[in-house]
């Protein structure tokens, strides 16, 4: 009888961002046949962590088996974390162990989170993994929400037809980044999990990134108002044009506004040379986001299932 060496633990550093990377691939094409990852985007990630404390590398046999990496979301309770498994490496406690070493990170945040507030801890599989679901349940977790990366492959560049009385253009850079922040913030007030944050704090996000670019950001106003607001990205979240946040202010929707603009961003990518674009969406959004998507002849790349433990009552 053959024994298994045991699950090891390593400290991360940046020069294992390829190996990660090719682990990360790795467990997307058996489950989805392809990745969405890129290098970029993984050590744009990175950047943010403290990676002794935040990062978790798991070894077997002398291989990378295990990857996680943890996060809290700014102030609050909530607390995000997200794993992959080498593919040839499953069904030998590796998840189980990720799991366990991000819910004792959580565990250590749990005390500065002020008095009252709930502290939960969210983790996310793609929906095609047979094994997520038994693997959750076994250390209590519930699935709660699902999302949906929509991609589109266009064949040629659509026509957008503009609603009466809006009107579309660029913004400008950089004096009307306020102007973006505020119409997002308010189109997203209604959404799952939604926390308004910062001017500062949001602006970090949408334009200090990777692959941001100014003329790849447009408004919809009606007179001098800004209604609308649709910031994309030449290359993020993968290889391909990726439509970042996109959102109609609540007075002003169901007017064709966000088709409009969606369509906008398709044309211009188009003319760039890309002709795939990507975005990430609420599955269950309640402004009927998934349905415009569709109707624009985007399709469903993956779907992702998040799961969540309560660490703390509110």
């Amino acid at each position: 009888m053959s024994r298994h060496s045991p699950i090891v633990r390593r400290p991360a550093s940046l020069a294992d961002l390829p190996e990660v990377l090719a682990l990360a691939q790795a467990s997307d094409v058996v489950l989805i046949g392809e990745s969405d990852w890129t290098e970029a985007d993984l050590r744009e990630e990175w950047e943010d962590y403290d990676l002794a404390r935040d990062v978790f590398l798991l070894e077997l046999d002398g291989r990378l088996a295990g990857y996680a990496a943890f996060e809290r979301r700014g102030d609050s309770g909530r607390m995000l974390a997200d794993g992959y498994v080498h593919p040839e490496l499953t069904g030998r406690g590796v998840g189980s162990e990720l799991l366990r070493l991000t819910e004792r990170r959580a565990r250590e945040e749990v005390a500065s989170v002020p008095a009252g507030e709930r502290v939960y801890l969210q983790n996310a599989a793609l929906a095609s993994d047979p094994a997520a679901p038994a693997l959750y349940a076994a250390h209590g977790y519930e699935p709660v929400r699902r999302s949906w990366r929509m991609v589109i492959d266009l064949e040629r560049p659509p026509e957008p037809q503009v609603p009466p009385g809006i009107q579309l253009r660029l913004f400008r850079e950089p004096e009307e980044r306020r102007a973006v922040y505020e119409a997002i913030e308010e189109a997203f007030e209604d959404h799952w999990e939604h926390r308004r944050r910062s001017f500062e704090e949001w602006s970090k996000r949408a334009f200090d990134v990777e692959g941001y670019d100014p003329s790849l950001v447009w408004l919809a106003l009606e007179g001098s108002e800004v209604v609308a607001a649709n910031v994309c990205y030449w290359k993020r979240q993968g290889d391909w044009g990726w439509v970042g946040s996109i959102g109609v202010r609540p007075p002003w929707r169901r007017r064709g506004i966000a088709e409009a603009l969606l369509e906008t961003s398709f044309a211009e990518f188009f003319r760039r040379g890309e002709h795939r674009v990507a975005l990430g969406v609420d599955a269950e959004s309640p402004t009927g986001a998934t349905r415009l998507y569709e109707k624009a002849g985007m399709r469903i790349f993956w779907e992702a299932v998040v799961y969540e433990k309560e660490l703390r009552a509110g």
